[in-house]
């Protein structure tokens, strides 16, 4: 089943940091799109709940150094 989320994050000092972001995760089997906003320190993010959790999703952003604030089902 295809989840959408949306993550509040934390950490992201420029464009370049969302594009690490966007790529980070797109590299995640499992994952179907990725955007990541830097202006909103937010990404938005669906995903195959049966092929990745939510908890590797999180901890690749946290392995970038950034941290996952709030968390908001789509």
């Amino acid at each position: 089943m295809i989840k959408k989320i949306t993550l509040k994050l934390s950490g992201m000092h420029c464009i370049s940091c969302s594009m690490n972001i966007d790529s980070e995760l797109e590299d995640l089997t499992g994952v179907v799109s990725v955007n990541t906003s830097y202006p909103k320190s937010e990404t938005k993010i669906s995903y195959d709940d049966k092929v990745v959790s939510y908890g590797a999703i999180e901890r690749s952003i946290q392995q970038l150094g950034y941290g996952v604030d709030q968390v908001a089902s789509a």
